[in-house]
């Protein structure tokens, strides 16, 4: 007997299977997209509202800085020394002023940090993308979660702050180190440095890495290489090169010369302002502990995947903040944003975002309305609880203590082995 055959399909078959294909990709492209313009609709109207709220760092500050800005001749006035931020945010506030001159300076500065949102929430998105394929309901659900997130919508539209923008380029800096791209990596660190000097909160995160090799120290100088970069325009315009070379070691911000927190739900509620000479010992405190950290994780044999990579992040931007003395209400910014990442990799983890969004909401209810909730001294117990949880379990995972049933790098099925360590 003959043995039996598998029938071909004829061609009018693989035709109709691709005809089908086809349909099903075009069915799924249109509900994408109606998908991303309701989300984007969305978040655009829940920003509305706190359009004309005009915060108290705006009228200190911002307002005569753009009308400085306006008055001298948008670019040009950055020869003159009235700002404290490196040139680049400025770069944006005089194109933005010059293309749209009859818009009130606050609504242009929110517009800029609105339009990071959306930027912000599309590395989200990618980061995401990472872990679960090509599924695509996640990612986006990620990315909406993180245009509706709370912080996130009364930072840009009703505080009007630019954190979104230096936490953009440290979301894609994230994105790009789990892809196995050190280049870009560090190129996206140095843009977010050249934004707000808060961006070394993800430094630790990078010595963790590389005391496991995971990441190559020259890439460093790439980062120092766009910060150079950076201040060669208004240097060519014409302020000192020293000045723009050091201008984030020469900030005065008289509001907190004097404060060891400005607000911020950290570590430094606990002690009292009288000891703010003594501020140098808790940046010492801070290195030390990120150096022991880097120990923990040099001594570890655990392999590097990319849940316990986002771990390490996540871990990085809570604990700097909390550790740190003078912080600003503000600075758990990336906190907020990378702890939703680590939910969606770790879902156990999902109180992360929680605890720290909820933190983060009402000390902005503080300072924007007046809404006090929660003393700040009790408030700065949940990130505490948080730091203590997350670095237990990092102990955990590192073998550094007794396994539990899950860590960070086995918590979901199908984890796949970091991507730098084959780059």
């Amino acid at each position: 007997m003959l043995p039996r055959m598998e029938a071909r399909p004829r061609a009018d078959d693989r035709g109709q299977v691709r005809g089908l294909s086809a349909h099903h990709d075009r069915k799924r492209f249109i509900e994408i997209t109606l998908f991303w313009v309701n989300a984007l609709l969305l978040a655009l109207i829940v920003r509305l509202p706190w359009a004309n709220l005009i915060s108290y760092d705006y009228i200190l500050y911002l307002e005569d800085w753009y009308i400085l800005l306006v008055n001298n001749g948008y670019f040009a006035a950055l020869k003159y020394d009235f700002y404290e931020y490196n040139p680049s945010y400025l770069y944006l506030w005089s194109l933005a002023a010059f293309l749209l001159p009859n818009l009130k300076g606050y609504i242009v500065l929110k517009g800029i940090s609105i339009i990071f949102d959306f930027v912000l929430a599309f590395f989200v998105y990618k980061c995401v993308s990472l872990k679960y394929g090509r599924s695509e309901i996640v990612p986006c659900l990620a990315a909406l979660v993180t245009l509706l997130f709370p912080t996130v919508v009364l930072n840009s539209s009703a505080w009007g702050q630019c954190d979104s923008i230096y936490s953009s380029f440290l979301i894609a800096c994230l994105y790009a180190q789990l892809s196995g791209r050190q280049f870009e990596a560090f190129i996206a660190f140095g843009l977010s440095m050249i934004f707000k000097p808060q961006a070394v909160f993800l430094a630790p995160f990078f010595l963790w890495l590389l005391v496991k090799k995971q990441v190559n120290w020259r890439y460093f100088f790439l980062s120092m290489l766009v910060y150079i970069v950076s201040i060669l325009p208004a240097w060519a315009i014409g302020r000192p090169l020293g000045d723009l070379l050091l201008i984030y070691f020469n900030l005065d911000v008289p509001s907190d010369q004097d404060l060891l927190t400005e607000n911020a739900p950290n570590l430094y509620q606990w002690i009292p302002n009288r000891y703010f000479s003594w501020y140098p010992v808790g940046i010492v405190f801070a290195a030390l502990v990120v150096i022991v950290i880097a120990l923990l994780v040099y001594k570890s044999r655990v392999e590097m995947t990319d849940n316990l990579v986002v771990y390490l992040a996540t871990f990085s931007v809570l604990l700097m903040p909390f550790i740190l003395p003078k912080m600003h209400d503000r600075y758990f910014f990336p906190a907020d944003v990378i702890a939703i990442i680590l939910a969606f990799y770790l879902p156990k983890y999902w109180y992360a975002p929680v605890i720290i969004g909820m933190t983060s909401l009402l000390v902005y209810l503080r300072y924007l309305f007046g809404v006090i909730l929660i003393p700040l001294t009790w408030l700065a117990l949940f990130p505490l609880a948080l730091i203590v949880v997350m670095g237990w379990q990092l102990l955990r995972t590192l073998g550094h203590l007794p396994p539990s049933r899950k860590s960070p790098d086995t918590a979901d099925s199908g984890c796949q082995p970091y991507a730098a360590q084959n780059s």
